[in-house]
């Protein structure tokens, strides 16, 4: 048995510039983002040849199948298709997250990113970061077909404070950034993060959006911009940390432009009422249109804050920095050696 944990992230500026449909325009992409302390968990071990069924899958529901055709997860039934192949059978795979899927933190990615770790590892082949991510980013947008970008794998597989530049070809170059203990704290205290209640499917709100990018290019060149300032504003010890919450403030009407679908009447109402309550800037994560909405308000305003947004679940959080890990391998092997025979990709 292998259990493997995957972050989710927050990501706060650049979304949008990491597509593949904007960066073959030649156009530049990054992003800022965070990993946090919530996380996808994955279960996986082989299963003995004594059931009438090959495959069980646990995730909103259980399956209990012959065949992997026949799964009807399809991040589980493609990556065992395409890693296992016909000449393996016997899986079990359980997943279990400490939030709702579909709600703008990359939890599908973070599910993809944990599945490819535990298959690995059940291999006794151990994979570097880049590779796991590269793996997932191959699986979402190739194997099945997804509107996505490049970040969230990234973010899932590293983990930490980053500001991730990405490439026309789909390669990327990650550039951890370290904050002083204090101006980290800062940063952490001023994130509160609300559920919205409802969650949505991503894939259709960035179809959306990607076939308009022609029509956004100022949009989208202003959020990439936002990167590198929000950068300056958290490594310059000189720069006040509210600049932060305006910044986002800013990203969020930008975001707001580049589809309808992106917000709606009763978030834009949350989200005004927030401001109103001291917040000082924020933005729904993800592709919007629902789950959860971050927002960055000063400490001395977060009870305000609360008031303001009643009725929606305020989770906690913090940032993290081990990205995806493997949390419980086989009791019998040692985890300070490599297996006999395991290999290394």
């Amino acid at each position: 048995m292998i259990i493997v944990r995957s972050p989710l992230r927050v990501s706060f500026f650049g979304g949008g510039t990491d597509h593949p449909s904007w960066l073959e325009r030649g156009e530049k992409g990054a992003v800022l983002s965070t990993s946090i302390d919530k996380y996808i968990y994955i279960q996986l071990r082989r299963l003995p040849a004594v059931f009438d069924f090959n495959y069980r899958v646990a995730w909103g529901m259980l399956e209990e199948v012959s065949t992997i055709n026949e799964i009807q997860h399809p991040v589980v039934r493609e990556v065992l298709k395409h890693y296992a192949g016909d000449n393996e059978t016997g899986y079990e795979v359980i997943h279990n997250s400490d939030l709702p899927s579909k709600s703008g933190l990359g939890s599908s990615s973070s599910f993809t990113v944990s599945l490819l770790h535990a298959f690995y590892g059940n291999q006794e082949m151990l994979c570097s970061k880049k590779k796991l991510a590269r793996e997932a980013i191959f699986v979402e947008q190739k194997l099945l077909g997804e509107t996505v970008g490049y970040q969230d794998q990234i973010a899932a597989a590293h983990g930490g404070l980053n500001r991730i530049e990405f490439t026309e070809d789909g390669d990327y170059d990650i550039s951890p950034i370290r904050l002083p203990a204090s101006r980290r704290a800062a940063l952490e205290d001023s994130m509160m993060l609300f559920f919205t209640g409802f969650t949505r499917f991503a894939d259709e709100i960035e179809k959306r959006k990607v076939a308009k990018f022609g029509d956004r290019t100022k949009e989208l060149r202003e959020i990439y911009d936002m990167v590198g300032e929000g950068e300056r504003i958290l490594t310059d010890p000189s720069r006040d940390i509210n600049d932060f919450g305006a910044l986002l403030h800013q990203t969020w009407l930008n975001k707001k432009a580049l589809d309808a679908s992106v917000s709606n009447p009763e978030i834009d109402e949350r989200y005004e009422a927030a401001l109103k309550a001291g917040a000082l800037g924020g933005k729904l994560l993800g592709a919007g249109g629902g789950g959860f909405l971050l927002m960055f308000v000063p400490p001395d305003k977060r009870a305000a804050v609360l008031a303001a947004m009643k009725g929606m679940t305020h989770v906690p959080l913090r940032m993290e920095r081990s990205g995806t890990q493997v949390v419980l391998y086989d009791p019998e092997l040692d985890s300070n050696y490599l297996p006999a025979g395991a290999k290394v990709s």
